[in-house]
């Protein structure tokens, strides 16, 4: 498995993963997102697009990094085309709590979309 970040504007991380997540290289993916988070990052986007296969421990990291975001007030989300991996996320139930969408450009409008309606959250409470 290859991991390889890139930071966008706006303090978004987008790492990308290739080859193949499971229980032997999941730990990797853990350090690598951990790292993110420790350096202030909480809007990640985990892109799939060159992964081929992944394990209910790889499953396992990305449930458990969309926890750690939300609690940094941030979220993740994943971009995923590959259909065996696409059917894993609806049969497992992570297709929502992972935010999956198609590409890139959809997960980042994802985490926008989120972090505006967080946002009117926090002043709506605010106001009352």
């Amino acid at each position: 498995m290859r991991i390889r970040t890139e930071h966008l504007d706006g303090g978004t991380c987008v790492c990308h993963v290739s080859g193949e997540l499971d229980a032997y290289t999941a730990p990797d993916l853990r350090d690598a997102l951990n790292e993110e988070l420790g350096q202030g990052v909480c809007w990640i986007i985990v892109d799939l697009d060159e992964l081929t296969y992944v394990d209910s421990t790889g499953l396992g990291i990305l449930v458990e990094t969309a926890k750690r975001c939300r609690q940094a007030g941030g979220d993740v989300a994943v971009a995923c085309e590959r259909r065996n991996l696409l059917r894993i996320f609806h049969i497992s139930g992570t297709h929502e709590i992972l935010n999956v969408v198609g590409d890139v450009d959809a997960a980042q409008a994802r985490l926008q979309q989120l972090e505006q309606a967080r946002s009117q959250d926090a002043e709506d409470e605010e106001a009352t």
